[in-house]
């Protein structure tokens, strides 16, 4: 169950916060009073019910309370007090503006689990020490990829392990375990002259019961054995009788050398964040990787995913979109068993067209079955399903793929707005969209159409403005064109969309 709150949203299942589209740290009993108050919108609460519901069982001082209360309001942006009153020598009321008095924003049910979920954690490095901290950053990642490869171990995905790790180290098991991971990798790391020494705490989030623990020693230049070594620990120590021939398959093939893949994480890095330039800075990374090791496979994939954001994706030239699927096919020919290489020639192969649908969906599902437990692969076939039409498949695989990363990146919210149109929801479209920070004109095209669809032509046309602001010469024929979703009656219904909200008519 998730509850707006002003400006954000309160997701009960998973304990977690969203303003602006971004995950809000926030402390379990903070979380707790929160949702408290959202359960009983328009009634005073006392200071005694709240000390009761919130701090069951113990005796807390009413500043424990009140240092809740602000920190509540303050992660809400509600520093004005609209929304979390205070009644003088009553107690609180918490008072959601009129639209949002219905509490369900949007009910979510996830997909059931039966593996033990890992979270790994980055690891604790002397901050000075930029060259390590990036290194075991990509180590956690790499990790994290080979964990996902023992279909009897699901692993939180990367993105939301990041983002755990940035609590309060007194919340993170508590965290942890609202998120569904029944286990938390941690280590801390020193360098000792030419080698490092790593130690690794495995431990039970609702227990606290350390599982297993282990100090590695190992040269610098060795970085990747100790990638392999670990996921085996940790898998070993979680489940009995594992396969060691499915870690042989699927494991990718090493970078040739650290400074190759020190290039690849940052290029890595720069393409997973905005700004001026940083695509173009990470296909610059992506090269001198590949200058280092022509046979990176996993490098070369990245730089054809680069060449198709910086050319536009749909829209980039037919000649970069050419040259992006021969590297891609390279990456693969130079590492066939690594999921990401298919995943990144899929994507590419979605982008040149729908003619290339059949061939993208076989390189997902080689994608999906070499690392069942990858969450952007997971998401991704998804948006991928709902192109096809297969709305209930698609949202069914997105929620799988929230499950692994509640913590995830924010264009999740846009692949699932496409399975949520496909599917005629366009009030959950409308939801998804708005947790976006920043729109692009094609995302207030498509909330522009989803309002019109639901009939509230003043809110459509207000998007379709804001859209055209954005991209004036963006015209309805030009969206339809691009647009990838392949039924002819889904797409009927974005054409009438965008003509009821009156795109092409719009007034920047």
């Amino acid at each position: 169950m998730a509850l707006q709150i002003g400006g954000a949203v309160l997701d009960l299942d998973r304990g977690t916060l969203r303003r602006d589209g971004e995950i809000v740290p926030v402390r379990p009993k903070t979380f707790e009073l929160l949702a408290f108050l959202t359960r009983n919108p328009g009634r005073v609460l006392s200071k005694e019910e709240l000390l009761q519901a919130v701090w069951p069982g113990f005796t807390v001082s009413e500043d424990s309370l009140t240092q809740s209360i602000h920190d509540a309001r303050k992660s809400i942006g509600d520093e004005a007090q609209t929304l979390i009153r205070t009644v003088p020598r009553r107690g609180y009321l918490f008072q959601p503006p009129d639209s949002q008095a219905a509490p369900p924003l949007v009910a979510e049910v996830a997909a059931a689990r039966a593996e033990p979920m890992v979270a790994v954690l980055p690891f604790h490095i002397d901050p000075a020490d930029a060259t390590a901290k990036a290194l075991f950053d990509g180590a956690v990642e790499e990790i994290t990829n080979a964990l996902s490869y023992f279909k009897t171990v699901a692993v939180l995905a990367r993105h939301s392990a990041f983002a755990l790790a940035a609590h309060l180290s007194e919340d993170v098991r508590a965290t942890a375990e609202r998120l569904g991971a029944d286990y938390v990798a941690e280590g801390t790391v020193e360098a000792a002259g030419e080698d490092y020494s790593a130690r690794v705490v495995l431990t039970e989030t609702t227990s606290g019961r350390r599982v297993w623990a282990q100090t590695f020693s190992f040269p610098k230049g060795e970085i990747f054995a100790f990638q392999t070594m670990l996921a085996q620990r940790i898998v070993t120590a979680l489940v009995a009788n594992i396969e060691s021939a499915v870690m042989r398959r699927g494991l990718p093939a090493p970078a040739a050398n650290v400074e190759a893949y020190l290039h690849f994480l940052r290029g890595r890095e720069l393409l997973r964040s905005y700004g001026e330039g940083v695509n173009q800075a990470a296909r610059a990374h992506f090269l001198k990787a590949i200058e280092r090791d022509p046979g990176y496979g996993l490098a070369h994939a990245y730089l054809a995913l680069a060449e198709v954001i910086i050319g536009g994706y749909a829209d980039a030239p037919r000649a970069v979109l050419d040259g992006a699927r021969d590297r891609a096919l390279h990456a693969i020919a130079l590492s066939p068993d690594e999921a990401r290489c298919h995943r990144i020639l899929a994507q590419t192969l979605l982008h040149r067209g729908l003619d290339e649908y059949d061939a993208a969906e076989k390189h997902f599902a080689r994608a999906l079955d070499l690392n069942p437990y990858d969450a952007d692969t997971l998401a991704q076939i998804g948006y991928f399903r709902a192109l096809r039409g297969d709305g209930e498949a698609g949202l069914a695989l997105l929620d799988q793929a929230v499950q692994l990363n509640p913590m995830h990146p924010v264009w999740y919210y846009c692949d699932r707005a496409a399975a949520l149109f496909v599917l005629g929801r366009y009030r959950d479209v409308v939801a998804s969209l708005s947790c976006l920070p920043r729109k692009s004109a094609w995302q207030w095209a498509w909330l522009a159409a989803c309002h019109a669809l639901e009939g509230d032509t003043e809110k459509a046309t207000a998007c379709a403005r804001q859209g055209r602001a954005l991209e004036p010469g963006l015209t309805a024929a030009d969206i339809l064109a691009e647009l990838r979703i392949e039924r002819a009656e889904d797409r009927e219904r974005m054409r009438l969309g965008l003509q009821r909200a009156g795109w092409d008519d719009a007034l920047p």
